[in-house]
């Protein structure tokens, strides 16, 4: 059996919960027997202090090299916009300490898109930890289908791609395992809304007017209830979801919120993950600003709107389905999002499953690989 240390965030977002799943369906796939250890990584962010801190030091390496392999990922661990951090991004781990790690380290299904103002400096230090993953023999980087590729290109050169491959997001794998029917008459629409979202950096991109967005957003809300004749289910993925529902809320008049919203419970982990996503997949339509609302639906095969600032979503729309079914929010998003509703553009499914076939041949020569390294496992 094989042995592998799992980093990556496993309680907050939903959608990370949904990836980590959906790895778990490639290694079921591949008929990989695992043993798996799961390790928070934000009790290593820097503004964790609690007692269970998880600290990148020597001690850190030496439990890795108790393992078979280490898998970091998925989600933007990538994104070099970090402050404080040895190598500018969420993975703030030495090269140092990588040097003292002998096992093979897959970071995997990961994104590179920062979303914020890149620190100065934050440029060179990725790119000394790029200069270094391409020399380091027990390292491999695959990252997720949501235009990361192209930044790394754009931004640091096309010869760091030697040891990075571009997968699907272990979402694509995920498929919720409950069949929950909200008990609810009529069709619905399954809505994800964010704040921190909203104030992301992306090229330059900002949203302007937030009173503006949110009087938009709850005539879109309205619209749907009264022109579409559904429900609206709103879903929250993170704490700060719920905060936006609230904002939201406030725009909406009563007698809208008495009958015909609805809003998924806020909770978290796998189970929850199993629950929330088994409502985007009943639903009519789903609308999501969240990478993962999207992602999840898509593969799913269900009727997908992308709303959403950032550029990650738009570049899986125009991969699977159709750059119309990725709407930014600019003014004027509520007409276009509803005369899509009824008429969104069909997931292209021979083109998702080759790239899942893509995705499972580099799983199956990675773990390969591993194995003829290490026969006892």
């Amino acid at each position: 059996m094989m042995k592998i240390l799992h980093i990556a965030a496993f309680e907050g977002n939903i959608g990370d919960n949904a990836s980590h799943l959906g790895f778990l369906s490639i290694l079921k796939k591949l008929n990989i027997n695992a043993e798996i250890e799961r390790l928070e990584i934000r009790k290593s962010y820097n503004n964790y202090n609690q007692a269970d801190k998880l600290r990148f030091d020597s001690n850190f390496a030496q439990k890795c090299n108790q393992y078979d392999c280490v898998l970091i990922g998925g989600g933007g661990f990538l994104d070099f916009w970090v402050e404080n951090s040895v190598n500018g991004t969420t993975l703030n781990i030495s090269d140092k300490v990588l040097e003292q790690i002998n096992v093979p380290i897959l970071i995997t299904s990961i994104g590179c898109h920062p979303h914020r103002k890149v620190p100065e400096g934050n440029e060179a230090k990725f790119k000394a930890f790029l200069d270094y993953v391409i020399t380091a023999p027990n390292i491999q980087i695959a990252l997720r289908n949501d235009g990361s590729i192209d930044v790394i290109k754009k931004n640091f050169g096309d010869h760091y791609l030697s040891k990075i491959s571009q997968i699907l997001d272990h979402g694509f794998f995920y498929q919720p395992k409950l069949n929950n029917a909200l008990p609810i008459t009529g069709e619905y629409v399954a809505l994800n809304i964010t704040n921190d979202q909203l104030e992301m950096y992306n090229e330059g991109r900002k949203l302007s007017d937030k009173s503006a967005y949110l009087d938009e957003l709850s005539q879109l809300v309205t619209e749907i209830i009264d022109s579409k004749k559904c429900k609206v289910v709103l879903i929250p993925h993170i704490h700060s979801d719920v905060e936006a529902i609230a904002e939201l809320f406030s725009n909406i008049p009563d007698r809208y919120k008495r009958s015909d919203i609805v809003m998924a419970p806020y909770f978290q982990g796998d189970i929850a993950t199993d629950y929330l996503f088994s409502i985007y997949h009943n639903s009519k339509c789903v609308i999501g600003s969240r990478y993962h609302a999207n992602v999840c639906s898509m593969s799913t095969n269900c009727t997908t709107i992308g709303l959403s600032p950032l550029k990650r979503i738009e570049f899986i729309h125009s991969q699977l389905s159709t750059p119309e079914a990725y709407i930014p929010i600019e003014p004027g998003f509520k007409d276009r999002v509803l005369s899509l509703i009824d008429r969104a553009p069909s997931i292209d499914s021979q083109t998702l499953e080759n790239l899942r076939a893509q995705t499972l041949e580099f799983y199956s020569h990675y773990f390969s690989s591993i194995k003829r390294k290490d026969k006892n496992i």
